[in-house]
């Protein structure tokens, strides 16, 4: 059986893994408890950065540091 990585569980958490990966990832996962705990968590984590910083991610770009970028790039 394979061993579940994080590289595994980044893919999946994160959707790219395609159809057949996706199934074999998710077969894996339901027979090893502890890649089961692995991934609860990680999850948890990743659900929990979102609520944290998605809200700074669609605040606007402060006038003055679009203003320096602009100078930096001419």
């Amino acid at each position: 059986m394979k061993r579940v990585t994080m590289t595994d569980i980044n893919a999946y958490l994160d959707g790219a893994l395609d159809e057949r990966e996706r199934a074999a990832f998710e077969s894996v996962v339901e027979s090893d408890p502890d890649a089961k705990a692995l991934l609860a968590q990680h999850r948890q984590h990743v659900e929990e950065l979102h609520r944290l910083y998605d809200p700074v991610l669609k605040e606007e770009v402060p006038p003055r540091m679009l203003e320096l970028l602009r100078k930096r790039k001419g």
